[in-house]
């Protein structure tokens, strides 16, 4: 019955701007793509409302502002809430359950973005999404997880070794990464956050890349195992390796596949050493067919799992940059920003719009439609890179 009355209560009470005659001239029904649209948040739960917020400014599409006039009442009780604005034309009520605070945020900034956004059709974009990266916290490059609202960042790893590149099992449940604290060459490890990493490729000499997960579970990985950087497809658990693409001299070099949504196909670099390019290739092997970048220099493309025709992927001219590549139309664009700092290693979030990327020496969220870019990483975790999202699928 209290939570009731509380729902009531948020509903029946009035919906305006706080602290005197404040006007607000801002027109829901502009462009969002050059809009920074200002939300005010209500919360009597400070914790709660610091998350929301946090979540929001990392969007773009959403300026977080206690005299705005689209206002958003949020109504806790214990891990649920209702969460309403009664704008014309942003107007939404959701009620919303959560296993505990940190979903709960999650789902609320979600709600906000979703109900606020409705006319621009933007999409849910916090809880499906979990990040892993590397970061020199500890002294030592360490595998850590955390969520956009950076409620809750877990260290997976503790082997004071060189640690990286991890990788999403296709179910989010287990994080794939490298290390050489075993035997002193890179092996492949995954682990669950419980309990010792289970080895996956092992005792292989020379270098090693990260393994992406494809939607059946299988895993792609790049391997010098023969002498040059080939590409090898084993099972989930490293099982019945077999190499599916060879270079064809070793001034060339094949790394950093990714696995298109569907499975059938590899998007990854290529190319002769010091001037790779991004290509595509079939699952099964066979030819490689160059995508142009228009960039001499192109690395670490990316498939969106939403937009199943775009790939985001870094590419060099004056500094590392990024872009995107629509399949659909066979063209590429820069993703303008205006933050001058290097970009690189770009993962796509579950709305398939925003990437988290690496910023220098720190963890962005980037908009790929405004280029807005949002500090993610904390200074307290010092140097971060080599972000990876997982994207939950409904």
């Amino acid at each position: 019955m209290r939570f009731l009355a509380l729902l009531l209560a948020l509903l029946a009470a009035p919906l305006h701007a706080q602290g005197g005659n404040v006007v607000i001239n801002e027109d829901v029904n502009a462009t969002l793509s050059n809009l920074s649209l200002g939300v005010a948040i209500q919360c009597d739960d400070k914790t709660l409302s610091s998350l929301v917020r946090f979540a929001l400014s990392l969007h773009g599409s959403f300026r977080v502002d206690d005299r705005a006039a689209t206002q958003v009442r949020i109504g806790r009780n214990a891990t649920a809430a209702l969460v309403a604005c009664e704008r014309a034309g942003s107007e939404f009520s959701v009620n919303i359950e959560a296993k505990d605070e940190d979903e709960l945020a999650l789902k609320v900034a979600d709600a906000i973005v979703v109900g606020v956004g409705r006319r621009w059709q933007l999409k849910p974009m916090y809880f499906g999404t979990k990040v892993a990266f590397v970061s020199q916290f500890s002294g030592h490059k360490e595998i850590y997880v955390t969520n956009l609202a950076r409620s809750k960042t877990l260290r997976l790893t503790n082997y004071r070794n060189l640690t990286h590149s991890p990788r999403w099992s296709a179910d989010g449940s287990r994080l794939n990464f490298i290390s050489s604290v075993r035997t002193g060459f890179p092996e492949l490890f995954s682990t669950n956050g419980i309990g010792a990493a289970v080895g996956v490729i092992t005792g292989v000499s020379g270098a090693l890349g990260a393994a992406s997960a494809g939607p059946d579970g299988r895993l792609v990985f790049a391997s010098s195992n023969k002498g040059t950087m080939d590409i090898y497809v084993c099972g989930a658990k490293g099982e019945s390796p077999r190499r599916v693409l060879a270079c064809r001299s070793e001034r060339e070099t094949n790394a950093d596949p990714c696995w298109s949504p569907d499975g059938a196909r590899f998007v990854l670099t290529s190319g002769p050493n010091g001037s790779p390019g991004v290509y595509l290739a079939s699952s099964q092997g066979g030819a490689l067919t160059r995508l142009s970048t228009g960039a001499s220099y192109s690395t670490e493309p990316r498939w969106n799992p939403v937009q199943t025709d775009l790939i985001v992927y870094t590419f060099s001219s004056g500094g590392l940059k990024l872009g995107l590549l629509n399949l659909s139309a066979g063209k590429s664009s820069v993703i303008a920003t205006a933050n001058p700092a290097p970009l690189s290693h770009a993962s796509w979030c579950a709305d398939g719009r925003h990437v988290v990327a690496q910023q220098g020496g720190t963890l962005a969220v980037v908009d790929t439609v405004t280029g807005r870019t949002a500090r993610l990483s904390p200074t307290s975790m010092g140097e971060c890179s080599q972000p990876a999202c997982y994207v939950r699928r409904n």
